[in-house]
């Protein structure tokens, strides 16, 4: 109904020094307190937090729509891409987890710990 008010809207939230916030905001003279945005957007689209300690791998699925990161911690945590959002732990080595790999069809991981054990879960469940 007013895509121009949407528009205008959406200006609020870019960068300070965006060429199209620069070229565009004036026109928006209603707007009579702003949110803080940086000045300039970085590369960085997201970070994953949640390790106690270093992580020391992290891989997507086939799919693209999980990470699976293997930490010093003794986990290995699974990610959801879209949202950040942590989707489950897998708990069970006694050591520092090295590595984590997805099978070709994205239903298990294999992670491999200096407790001298590969383990393989099932993505779904964490069993």
């Amino acid at each position: 109904m007013a895509p121009l008010q949407v528009y205008y809207s959406g200006l609020l939230f870019t960068s300070g020094s965006s060429l199209i916030r620069g070229g565009y905001f004036k026109n928006i003279p209603w707007v009579t307190m702003e949110p803080k945005v940086a000045d300039v957007w970085g590369p960085l689209i997201q970070t994953l937090e949640g390790h106690a300690f270093y992580v020391n791998s992290a891989v997507f699925s086939p799919d693209g729509k999980l990470v699976a990161s293997a930490s010093t911690d003794g986990m290995v945590r699974l990610w959801d891409v879209s949202t950040g959002k942590q989707c489950g732990v897998l708990d069970g080595h006694t050591s520092s987890v090295n590595s984590a790999v997805f099978s070709p069809d994205g239903k298990l991981v294999a992670s491999a710990s200096l407790d001298k054990t590969i383990r393989l879960w099932d993505t779904s469940t964490g069993k």
